[in-house]
């Protein structure tokens, strides 16, 4: 059973012609967002700047100060007649005087028309709009407004004070100030100005403001919703991370729901596409056991053939000294020389049937605490002799990993650096970290052909006229019983090195 998968690492979501995430671009909307609200808030403070109460209160400022000019200048014009005259300027004799200071006074202030209320006469006078914007000056004083007038310079009149009053005509708006005349005894009259704004009532006008509040919660919606989004796309990459780590551990489990559709989409890919590779991989793992299986078997069947090929040679020629014998039986040297043979060939088969019998040990290995180091150097001096008789010298190598006793089967163990060194020159011991012993044995030789390195490990592959071509196989097929491998290293230089690398 696969107890944990290793996936390939590659980054979720990733895009090798961009290097921007949904993230940065969720961000520059919520930006934009931002941007566009500060963009409307601005227009809509230019707007409220144009508004009834903006514009109203401007234009009040600039008539108070229109009203109390007019009335300043009057004052003047009454001082500078005072020495010739006992009575008040405001005569309809003095009309065109009185319109040229309206005239001076309101000059430079766009939009405002005006002039003198006579109280004694009840009669507006001075009436000038130097800013009337028609081809000529206009000296009629407006007919619709001028009830409102008299009304406004009456009340100024009557409280010796200011007069104010606005008037709403379609969607204009009308402003009447008026400002009172002193005299000696009480207020004679007043001077009035009026200033009429246009369009301050307008419909367009409460659309745009309309639709500027409209710009203001959309923009405030998008930034809200863009910062709630790229929050929520936080999580549900994180709650996807976080589950694909849990299958690293347990690839059967399922990667849990984001509550976004596009990544739990993503994650349904995910989670059908591991239990696809999980199902390859046990069908591989099935295939590469099957074809084991049948290496095996094919090779139990050149094994069996071998055996066939080895027992029927000593056989036949047992067979043929048998009969010899019983031909020759009053020939005692004779009998004596085919008994020899007929020893001879049954000790071959023997050897070749306790090389057969090792197979059939138990596959449980029998393990002790051992040095390795030790070990080895004991199975070099079992075959100091023979390399001494055959002019070879061995050696032993051992590096600093190997210092420490370790768990490991002797028997087969022996057996197999047994069939190694057998031509060795020397011996290497070392473990490699965490849990793992190397044991390899190398020599100086010609090395193995190329032509036979494919089936070196074959039963009765050989390249010695003595050797049975069993040593290499059931070498290899203990290796694996000891849940190791032995492998064939060509060196660099000259001849063979084999390394047995087993658990410990």
């Amino acid at each position: 059973m696969l107890s944990r998968l290793s996936l390939p690492s590659v980054p979720l979501f990733s895009d090798h012609r961009r290097n921007s995430s949904l993230k940065h671009h969720l961000g520059v909307l919520g930006i934009l967002a931002l941007a566009t609200l500060l963009f409307a808030a601005s227009f809509g403070w230019l707007i409220i700047r144009q508004s009834e109460s903006s514009q109203g209160a401007e234009a009040e400022r600039l008539l108070d100060n229109a009203a109390e000019q007019l009335a300043a200048r009057y004052l003047s014009l009454e001082s500078s007649l005072g020495d010739r005259h006992t009575s008040s300027p405001l005569k309809l004799e003095h009309e065109q005087i009185l319109r040229s200071i309206t005239e001076a006074t309101l000059a430079g202030m766009s939009g405002v028309e005006g002039g003198f209320y006579s109280a004694e006469a009840d009669r507006l006078l001075g009436y000038a709009y130097p800013t009337y914007p028609g081809s000529g000056p206009k000296t009629d004083i407006p007919m619709a407004e001028s009830s409102t007038i008299r009304r406004v310079a009456a009340t100024a009149t009557a409280v010796n004070g200011r007069g104010a009053e606005q008037v709403v005509a379609g969607t204009d708006l009308i402003l009447f100030r008026a400002q009172s005349l002193p005299a000696r005894e009480q207020p004679v009259g007043a001077a009035w100005v009026m200033l009429r704004l246009n369009g301050v009532h307008s419909s367009s006008q409460y659309l745009s403001l309309f639709g500027l509040l409209g710009l203001l919660i959309v923009s405030v919606t998008v930034a809200t919703g863009a910062w709630f989004l790229t929050r929520r796309i936080d999580r549900g990459v994180a709650e996807l991370e976080a589950g694909l780590r849990m299958m690293e551990i347990d690839p059967t489990l399922p990667l849990p729901s984001s509550g976004m559709l596009e990544l739990d989409r993503i994650g349904s890919g995910i989670t059908r596409l591991t239990s696809a590779f999980l199902k390859n991989h046990a069908h591989q793992a099935e295939l590469e056991r099957r074809l084991r299986q049948t290496d095996r078997l094919a090779a139990l069947g050149r094994l069996v053939a071998g055996v066939a090929h080895e027992l029927r040679n000593p056989l036949a020629s047992v067979k043929l000294k048998l009969q010899l014998t019983r031909r020759s039986l009053d020939s005692p040297g004779q009998v004596l020389t085919s008994f020899d043979v007929i020893e001879e060939e049954v000790e071959k088969m023997n050897r070749l049937v306790e090389r057969l019998l090792s197979l059939a040990k138990p596959s449980h290995p029998s393990s002790s605490k051992s040095d390795p180091s030790h070990f080895v150097k004991e199975r070099l001096v079992l075959w100091e002799a023979r390399a001494t008789l055959q002019g070879t010298i061995l050696e032993f190598h051992r590096a600093d990993s190997a210092s420490e006793p370790i768990q490991m089967d002797r028997d087969r163990v022996g057996q197999i650096v047994d069939n190694l060194i057998a031509n060795a020159l020397d011996a290497l011991v070392e473990r490699i970290p965490p849990d793992e012993m190397l044991i390899a044995v190398s020599d100086n030789g010609p090395g193995v052909p190329d032509e036979r390195v494919e089936h070196m490990f074959e039963p009765f592959c050989t390249t010695r006229r003595e050797g049975t071509g069993l040593g290499l196989f059931l070498s290899a097929e203990m290796a694996r019983a000891l849940g190791g491998t032995l492998d064939y290293c060509r060196r660099p230089d000259r001849g063979a090195r084999f390394e047995l690398r087993f658990p410990c």
